[in-house]
């Protein structure tokens, strides 16, 4: 029994030097600078547009990387152009700021406006050649947009497939593909349905369909 309660004794006596030690050089470090900002790398971008950023943050030199926190990036996760921010501590004294920018999805057309959605669901103020994206029209929300694109996109039909997309009042939408079909889904729909509209495309008794109209529950109409 005296010999457990020596051996805790000296366990707890031999951590509680190597806390203190550690937390005296800890102490002297900080007080060396040696945490202090020295270098910030903004990768992602153009090597322009990178140095834009970088100089954005020039008050974070000599501020210590330790104390730095999430807080002091909050407009550029508010950007536009990204889908995706990390931000990185190379101890002891460097900061990366990387970005994954938003890519352009679709073009929404609405009174005669065009915009451009991006795949982070924010409109992308970029200039692209409007034949290489499929258009979107029939609505403005563009929260509502973005959900049902990404539903597409996170199912398996094919968006390189997709010409356009037209939203109905009623809630509804159409799917155009460049194959010259129309896909018309129902107003509840979910990343089931549209995984079957493209199972059915693969099927031979569609081949010839130039429509195919799932807006009624447990039925299938098509038009050739």
């Amino acid at each position: 029994m005296h010999q457990k309660i020596d051996k805790k004794t000296k366990f707890f006596f031999y951590s509680s030097l190597i806390i203190i030690l550690t937390s005296i050089n800890n102490y002297k470090l900080i007080n060396k600078n040696i945490f202090n900002i020295k270098y910030i790398n903004v990768e992602g971008f153009s090597k322009e547009k990178n140095e834009l950023i970088k100089n954005e943050f020039k008050n974070l030199y000599e501020k210590n990387i330790l104390f730095i926190s999430k807080n002091y990036f909050t407009d550029l996760t508010n950007r536009n152009d990204i889908k995706y921010l990390f931000i990185k501590k190379n101890f002891p004294n460097k900061l990366v700021i990387n970005f994954i920018p938003a890519k352009p999805m679709y073009i929404v057309e609405n009174d005669n406006n065009k915009i451009i959605l991006g795949d982070n669901g924010k409109i992308l103020k970029t200039e692209l050649n409007e034949n290489n994206f499929p258009t979107i029209s029939g609505s403005d929300d563009i929260e509502n947009i973005y959900d049902v694109v990404n539903l597409i996109n996170q199912s398996n039909l094919d968006y390189k497939m997709i010409s356009e997309i037209k939203f109905f009042k009623s809630g509804r939408f159409d799917v155009y593909l460049s194959k010259g079909i129309i896909i018309k889904f129902p107003i509840k729909f979910n990343q089931k349905i549209i995984d079957y509209s493209s199972e059915l495309l693969n099927r031979k008794e569609f081949a010839n369909s130039k429509v195919i109209d799932l807006r009624i529950k447990n039925k299938i109409i098509k038009y050739e």
